[in-house]
């Protein structure tokens, strides 16, 4: 199927096609214009790597030299396994119930950009309906962060001078629009309107063709009527004998054969048997039709 063909086809069916593509075209709208909308905001944390006492800090300070050392993520030669375990805490079902249960969007994303220096980096993307409840789950995010980056790192009751703290450097201070996620609802209706355009026009050629079908079986399934049939036996005689006394003389019995072998046979009936038309002879005609002047035998 060539693509003119396809566009003669919808054509035939333009009702249903200009149906289809006006409601479509209208879904399409209120979608981009009137669906709800949707806004992100982000903040930013850095990691900071404590400052470990020197031996001589320890030595003047028996304080110092007291303190409780033991943070497991100190003593490990990845500097970013805390920021990995910050951002698999932060994804785990805990935080989504307890920030659907504060009312707000549990639709966020925690992400660890490239970093450099001792730091490490945690960006949190909140999305929401509105900006309002987008920067309140950012802000929710982050203090998330700071409780659970303690927790994590007083499981061994270690000083506070020997953990890790949360710094923010970007705020959550204004949310932005997405325009992508209403543009993939209207890329979304916008297919699902071409799918119906071609299921409406497939339908209407099927019906089309199922009407079509019936009036043959209709028209070749008719019986003829007995008037039809009787007109039909009365016609060809009088044809015959119209022709045979508008010919010349002589010609006439040419002229009707000829028009009995030109005309259409006439319908009949199945259960009459066709009407045998009589020829006439040489002994009925005179010696002028004949044009011999030898009589006939007889």
């Amino acid at each position: 199927m060539t693509p003119v063909s396809v566009l003669k086809i919808l054509w035939r069916h333009k009702v249903s096609m200009i149906t289809v593509l006006v409601l479509t075209l209208a879904a399409a709208a209120y979608v981009f214009f009137f669906a709800p909308r949707s806004y992100m905001a982000s903040t930013v944390y850095v990691l900071v790597t404590p400052r470990v006492p020197s031996v001589e800090e320890m030595r003047t300070d028996p304080a110092v030299a007291a303190a409780n050392s033991d943070n497991p993520y100190l003593r490990s030669a990845d500097s970013s396994l805390i920021t990995q375990v910050m951002a698999t805490k932060l994804s785990s079902t805990d935080v989504v119930d307890s920030l659907k249960a504060a009312g707000l969007s549990p639709d966020y994303t925690v992400t660890l950009p490239a970093t450099t220096g001792a730091g490490q980096l945690i960006r949190m993307e909140a999305t929401g309906p509105s900006p309002q409840l987008a920067i309140t789950t950012a802000e929710a995010l982050g203090q998330h962060l700071t409780a659970k980056l303690r927790d994590a790192q007083k499981v061994n009751g270690a000083d506070d001078r020997y953990l890790f703290t949360a710094l923010q450097i970007d705020p959550p201070s204004k949310a932005t629009e997405q325009f992508s996620s209403r543009l993939r609802s209207m890329i979304v209706v916008l297919i699902g309107g071409v799918i119906l355009l071609f299921g409406a026009v497939s339908i209407a050629r099927m019906l089309e063709n199922s009407r079509a079908a019936r009036k043959d079986a209709a028209d070749r399934g008719k019986p003829v009527s007995r008037r039809r049939r009787s007109a039909d036996r009365h016609a060809e005689p009088a044809a015959v004998a119209n022709e045979q006394q508008d010919g010349e003389p002589g010609g006439g019995s040419v002229v009707a054969a000829r028009a009995v072998k030109d005309r259409k046979p006439a319908r009949y009936a199945v259960d009459e048997p066709p009407l045998l038309l009589p020829q006439p002879g040489l002994e009925d005609l005179s010696f002028e039709e004949r044009r011999s002047d030898v009589p006939v035998k007889r």
